[in-house]
């Protein structure tokens, strides 16, 4: 079967601590991205397409290396898409979103925790949204849930007031809501350009009483709203991949749905056709 995995990182960091792999992530300049390519490629091989996060904000002010990488990518996988994690705070953003543009930029994306998002930002990250929805850009929110700022930064309210603002192109809701599962549902029910990506929370609620909760809110949404993810290397891709299909099996979903969640989908974004 053909895969597209929605959620890779490239950190060359593998540490028990994952701070220290989020800090390497969050570093990462073009040479570390090659690097980390070819590190993790062994694991990823496999897939059809990917969907790569760079989450080095600082990363399209002129590195040189950065064209090479993507040329890396495309030499490796059919499909793929670049996600660029934004710094809304930057006051030369708009010089830097025309860069991510020329480097082959499909996705703007905004964390939460890893940016410390307060509503006060909601605005300003607004624009960098209509800008992305004036060039018909996806757009990603990461919508993982824990942590002691659980409550200090909520990434689903954002979702939600992005989502009633934005509606010309894809909204995906990265870690599809995590412990929020059914809020990240009911958004998408109500907007019709809401996504889920399974990366990470699928699996690690495996076993839990959520699991019933993610088998309800993919079903009630339907299988061309799924999008699959690993999150390596936070997550192991094989087992990432062996434990959601059989999730979807196990679930009952057709032989329909599970090619859409594991590739259709992300393709269709990768064509524009949404």
């Amino acid at each position: 079967m053909k895969i597209f995995d929605f959620n890779v990182h490239l950190p060359q960091k593998i540490a028990i601590d994952v701070n220290e792999v989020i800090d390497d992530d969050l570093n990462l300049t073009g040479q570390g991205l090659i690097k980390g390519l070819n590190l993790h490629y062994d694991g990823i091989k496999e897939v059809s397409g990917v969907n790569i996060l760079l989450f080095n904000q600082k990363l399209f002010y002129g590195d040189s290396e950065l064209s090479l990488f993507v040329k890396n990518v495309k030499q490796k996988f059919d499909s793929f898409l670049l996600t660029a994690l934004i710094d809304f705070r930057d006051p030369l953003v708009d010089g830097y979103l025309e860069e991510t543009k020329l480097h082959g930029v499909s996705t703007y994306m905004f964390n939460s925790y890893l940016q410390q998002i307060e509503e006060r930002d909601f605005p300003k990250i607004l624009e960098i949204c209509k800008y992305a929805e004036q060039n018909k850009k996806i757009i990603c929110i990461d919508g993982s849930y824990g942590t002691s700022k659980m409550y200090t930064y909520d990434n689903m309210k954002l979702a939600c007031y992005v989502a009633d603002n934005i509606t010309k192109v894809p909204i995906v809701i990265i870690h599809s809501g995590g412990y929020r599962i059914m809020e990240a549902m009911l958004l998408a029910m109500d907007k019709k350009n809401v996504m889920l990506d399974s990366s990470f929370s699928l699996n690690y609620y495996l076993g839990s009483s959520l699991e019933q909760d993610y088998t309800f809110a993919y079903k009630r949404l339907g299988s061309q709203r799924i999008l699959f993810g690993s999150d390596i290397p936070y997550v192991n891709f094989r087992n990432a991949f062996e434990q959601q299909l059989d999730f979807f099996n196990r679930s009952k979903f057709s032989l329909e749905d599970i090619d859409n969640i594991f590739y259709k989908n992300a393709q269709k974004l990768v064509n524009g056709d949404w």
